[in-house]
């Protein structure tokens, strides 16, 4: 398995099928702890901060921020898991094209203030959907492709207002063993 994953390079069409075949080990049911640990940090004595997920899936924690009074958006491939996070939460929501964005979606719940973009991450800009005070990651960049990663810095950096505060959920691996996707649970 280890031999396997050495240069194993995932791509988009990849994380949908994993959304289609239910290969979500990474999704997690609950908030993340270390968001919940690092709240006030983060937001820092602001209210209605702008909470910015890349990579989002149907993260439970973008819920929990918006019920805190705070707006998400969201950048995301699969447009299976922008559905059940809408579904899963009991939300209504419209969904529109942009013409700015060839290709992308918008699905939004003004209710909640969450924006959730059905597009290629290194499509989205601060053009898009403006700067944002605070960044959740919560292991996006250890499923970037390796080669991928100044690109993802690059995007991050053009979405951070000069407030913003950046949490990010990483690990050390060994670089030979796993390039880009880990092997995570079925």
């Amino acid at each position: 398995m280890l031999e396997q994953q050495a240069d194993r390079i995932m791509q988009l069409s990849e994380w949908e099928e994993r959304w289609q075949e239910n290969k979500i080990g990474f999704h997690q049911p609950e908030i993340h702890r270390m968001l919940q640990i690092n709240y006030n940090a983060v937001v820092n004595g602001r209210s209605s901060v702008r909470f910015f997920f890349p990579l989002c899936g149907k993260a439970v924690d973008m819920k929990w921020l918006a019920d805190l009074g705070h707006s998400v958006v969201g950048v995301e491939i699969s447009e299976m898991a922008i559905r059940q996070f809408f579904q899963e939460n009991n939300m209504t929501y419209s969904e529109e094209s942009l013409p700015s964005l060839p290709g992308a979606t918008l699905f939004q719940n003004s209710e909640n203030n969450i924006s959730l973009y059905q597009c290629d991450l290194f499509s989205f800009s601060s053009s898009v959907a403006g700067q944002f005070g605070a960044i959740w990651d919560r292991g996006s960049l250890v499923a970037i492709n390796p080669k991928d990663r100044e690109r993802y810095a690059a995007v991050i950096l053009s979405l951070m207002g000069g407030d913003c505060r950046y949490l990010l959920d990483t690990l050390l691996y060994n670089p030979d063993l796993y390039k880009g996707m880990l092997p995570w649970r079925p």
